[in-house]
């Protein structure tokens, strides 16, 4: 931190030793925020960008078209109720031109003449508008028409059943099948050539002639959304998922069937009706009968189900050898439209509606964020940009050049706990004013601090556990980054748990081994002369098992810091009757202790381990915490044991001082253990008792008894009976 404030430095005593820093610096973190007149380049540059001159708002569901005449105006197509307005010359308001009997006009075109054709669907009827009404120009018989192209050589439309129909006023045909579902984009090349693309299967076709037509480009997509011819013979083309499945599940919903009076679909016939001549009849597809339909209701057809980590749409460009190059590709928004202008590709989105400007192969600029929902259609006008907002359909009127006044506002960032707010740095000029607010609750509202201005580059904002800062100037700017310090509190670290386990140990066991061994196996070698192998020179010593030297208790902790500090604990301890802790270890960094436990006598016990995070801060500012073990029961002396036989019956009695008795046995000439019940049917107290008859053979008869304590502490008797 470049600077601290005089208030931070008084307060600091009860903050962590070490600021942290929030920094801005990539397009994925200046996203987050909200952009007003910017520009945000990909490699993460905020800029002036243009504004937003008007949004005429129409009274629709639903915008779905739009196209530009030569004398300026603009036509766009809606839903549900068939209507078409035009926008002339940087007007102010929209006016109502048509209204088709179908409900939706899912595509538009001006041919070069300058005459208006629509689609009308459901029903795939083609109007051409007249003065203030729409005639019926063609009968195409698709349920669905999703575009249009309007040229020198006959107007073309793409409907839901795959094919291309072309109409003039001395022929209706159907130009094209192209075996898929939908044809979703038509252009027209720069050698005159028709240009198709198609859904679901993403294929972009070029046509030469009736029937005839060549696969370009087949993409890793559902759909060709939009196609771009440009004038040096390559071909600009943007693929997406579905939205031809939308617009369709759109049209099909409640309130927007064809309204009553519509006219029956015909699946073979077209019948141009503006120069009054006969239907031609139409060849029908080889597996669907000739049978006029009755209008019913269209099936509801699923929209693209986005799978996250996918991609969702490319923009593409087709070579003039026929090589396709991606030019820019994304998965976190879906793109609806792109345009050319002064050499540079524009695009629309789903997010935020945004609208893109396209700097070189896959550098892209988010030009302006509108805050809507789905810009659909993007068109360049003398007047500036149009955009065709889908849903809440409004026009919206954009400025070529960078309009102020500029405006960023940061996403919301949260320390690790309440932090007094440092130096906010950026590589902005003076001319911008940076303000910022603080608060405690994840969203900014009204418990919020006010803005406040930076005083120099210090933020104002009281210590918070939240904080967000903002910008606003006039003038032109680069924005590379921003880099906010603060100091957060010092957090105490966090015990999770203490354990406690007693543990068996050969006497001959390095310390170093203790906490990994549970059990001891004991070891007796005879030589083949029948000799022990530890027998000395002074005779045959006895045969004795090495037995375990005592047990060690295991203490082992799990602690962790929020601040990540490093930590070192102290154990203490003492007796469940006892008022006092007695420290045990101290300055300790591992999480486990291992102790021997013959130092504690037989009881309960209580077991403390306290961590600090003093190695990471200074004393005064160092935080610690405690964590109590539950009792824990030490019992090392086994039980004491009677057992008298007579004849054949066995009575036992057992008691232990410190727990209860789990466990009586016996075993007869060194034969397997055989359990015995306890006299009042449970093993529950320190105190039980048990007895057996046994069946003894004749000759001398050995009798071995063990018992059992809950520390697993055993006593053994031996008793022999001679018969």
């Amino acid at each position: 931190m470049k600077r601290i404030s005089l208030a931070l430095l008084l307060s600091i005593h009860v903050y962590a030793s070490s600021p942290a820093s929030w920094e801005l610096s990539q397009y994925a973190d200046f996203i987050k925020g909200k952009l007003k007149n910017l520009s945000l380049t990909r490699d993460g540059t905020l800029e002036p960008g243009p504004a937003i001159a008007a949004a005429l708002p129409l009274g629709e569901v639903s915008l779905w078209s739009m196209a530009a005449a030569p004398d300026g105006s603009v036509y766009l197509g809606t839903g549900p109720k068939g209507r078409i307005y035009r926008w002339k010359n940087s007007a102010k308001s929209l006016e109502l031109v048509a209204t088709l009997p179908e409900p939706h006009v899912f595509a538009l075109s001006i041919a070069p003449d300058g005459g208006v054709y629509a689609a009308g669907s459901p029903g795939g009827n083609i109007y051409k508008l007249g003065a203030n009404e729409a005639k019926l120009f063609a009968q195409t018989g698709a349920k669905f028409l999703w575009s249009l192209l309007a040229t020198s050589s006959g107007v073309f439309a793409g409907g839901d059943d795959g094919r291309i129909f072309r109409t003039t006023a001395t022929v209706s045909e159907v130009y094209y099948e192209s075996g898929q579902s939908n044809v979703t984009a038509l252009a027209l090349a720069s050698n005159g050539m028709l240009l198709a693309g198609s859904d679901p299967n993403g294929i972009l076709y070029r046509i030469s002639g009736k029937g005839k037509a060549q696969v370009l480009y087949d993409a890793p997509f559902t759909e060709i959304r939009s196609v771009l011819p440009q004038k040096n013979g390559e071909i600009l083309f943007l693929a997406m998922g579905g939205a031809a499945a939308r617009r369709s599940q759109s049209a099909t919903q409640p309130g927007s069937a064809a309204p009553a009076g519509t006219m029956p679909q015909v699946t073979t016939t077209i019948t141009v009706t503006e120069e009054a001549q006969a239907g031609i009849d139409l060849k029908p597809k080889p597996a669907a009968p000739a049978t006029p339909q009755t209008p019913a209701a269209t099936p509801v057809v699923s929209s693209m189900l986005d799978v996250p980590g996918l991609d969702r749409s490319a923009i593409y460009r087709l070579n003039s050898d026929l090589t396709v190059d991606s030019l820019f590709v994304t998965k976190e928004e879906s793109l609806f439209d792109i345009a050319e202008w002064n050499g540079k590709i524009y695009f629309s989105s789903d997010r935020q509606g945004r609208i893109y400007r396209l700097d070189g192969d896959r550098a892209a600029t988010m030009l302006l964020e509108s805050g809507e929902s789905e810009v659909g259609r993007l068109l360049h006008t003398p007047a500036g940009w149009l955009a065709a907002v889908t849903t809440s359909p409004k026009l919206l009127q954009i400025a070529d050049n960078p309009t102020p006044p500029y405006e960023f506002e940061s996403p919301v960032h949260e320390a690790s706990n309440i932090a007094l707010w440092g130096a906010l740095n950026t590589t902005a000029p003076a001319s911008l004013r940076f303000e910022s607010r603080s608060g405690n609750s994840a969203k900014a509202d009204a418990t919020w601090s006010d803005w406040q201005p930076l005083q120099g580059s210090n933020v104002q904002s009281p210590a918070a556990r939240y904080i967000q800062w903002r910008f606003r100037g006039n003038q032109d700017f680069k924005l590379h980054s921003a880099t906010l310090n603060y100091l957060p509190r010092n957090q105490p670290p966090v015990i999770k748990s203490l354990t406690a386990v007693l543990l068996m140990v050969p006497s001959n066991a390095p310390k170093t081994q203790a906490a990994a061994t549970t059990s001891s196996t004991y070891t007796l070698t005879i030589t083949d002369t029948g000799e022990a192998s530890s027998a000395t020179s002074a005779g045959t010593a006895s045969l004795l098992a090495s037995r375990p030297a005592g047990r060690q208790l295991m203490l082992s902790w799990v602690a962790e810091d929020p601040d990540t500090d490093t930590l070192q604990y102290s154990l203490h301890f003492r007796a469940e009757d006892e008022t006092q802790w007695k420290l045990l270890k101290q300055e300790l960094t591992d999480t486990s202790l291992s102790l021997d436990a013959d130092t504690l006598a037989d009881g309960r016990y209580l077991f403390r381990v306290t961590a600090s995070d003093t190695l990471s801060n200074p004393s005064a500012v160092a935080r610690s915490s405690e964590f109590d073990s539950v009792p824990v029961q030490l019992d090392q002396t086994a039980p004491t044991l009677e057992a008298t036989l007579t004849g054949g019956a066995l009575a036992i009695r057992c008691k232990d001082d410190a727990s209860p008795i789990r466990r009586i046995e016996y075993s007869i000439n060194a034969g397997r253990w055989i359990l015995l019940d306890a006299s009042d049917g449970i093993y529950d107290s320190r105190e039980e008792s048990a007895n057996t008859t046994l069946t003894l053979p004749a000759g001398e008869s050995l009798v071995t008894i063990r018992a059992f304590d809950a520390s697993l502490n055993v006593v053994l008797r031996k008793l022999i009976l001679r018969r």
